[in-house]
């Protein structure tokens, strides 16, 4: 078993996000207090429902188009400035971006509050029994900066390979082939490059709490306490 007890923190390459700085209204209720605190949380994936619900420990919130219905499950109007709770405000980043991609039609999969990834349909390669498409992994963070709570964006290049009919293993495979071939269909050279077609096209996106998130065209370089 690998030894993490000195583990100190990581840098990380991120992209700035600005979120909106004034309160945003919400519903807000105590999990313990709402019966079917699952149903509602998932009710947008499974519904196409416009509302949905975020819990953050001990307490669940309430955003989106007709959140009012939630006053039937114990919930009660509230105001949050999302620097104040900056792990829900990651996991509304990440929604924000799912939301973008399905109605790209664009597949997500993994989705765990503050990241996810995100595979496209259309763009793929196939090399022997196996096909392989392209995506990115996203995943949101905060840090502290002076006594100032700031947000960003990971953006990752994300491989998916799957086998068709037949094929035993992966033998002779090459991902660094692979991803040359994969990003000459997105007409870039470079990782990099692939993940600044990804900013470019989400210079800023609707949240669903209500309100826009701008994301920079450059990363920095931040250090945080914990590898998640």
């Amino acid at each position: 078993m690998k030894d993490n007890s000195g583990f100190i923190g990581v840098f990380r390459r991120a992209f700035p996000v600005q979120l909106p700085e004034g309160p945003i209204r919400f519903m807000k209720a105590e999990v313990k207090n709402v019966i079917n605190i699952d149903d509602l949380k998932y009710q947008k994936w499974l519904s196409k429902s416009e509302s949905s619900v975020f819990t953050l420990g001990e307490q669940a919130f309430g955003y989106g188009t007709g959140m009012e219905k939630f006053a039937d499950d114990g919930f009660s109007e509230t105001r949050v400035v999302l620097k104040d709770s900056p792990r829900l405000a990651e996991g509304l980043m990440i929604e924000a971006l799912v939301d973008d991609a399905r109605t790209k039609g664009r597949h997500y999969f993994g989705i765990y509050r503050n990241c996810c990834k995100m595979i496209r349909d259309d763009d793929y390669i196939v090399r022997g029994k196996f096909l392989v498409r392209i995506g990115y992994n996203l995943t949101a963070l905060h840090w502290d900066f002076s006594g100032d709570v700031r947000f960003g964006l990971i953006v990752e290049p994300a491989w998916i390979i799957q086998r068709t009919a037949a094929a035993s293993d992966s033998a002779g495979i090459s991902a660094s082939s692979i991803e040359l071939d994969l990003l000459r269909i997105h007409g870039v050279e470079s990782a990099d490059k692939y993940i600044m077609s990804f900013v470019e096209s989400h210079r800023s996106f609707l949240l669903p709490c209500g309100g826009t998130a701008k994301l920079a065209d450059r990363p920095v370089t931040i250090f945080t306490e914990t590898a998640e």
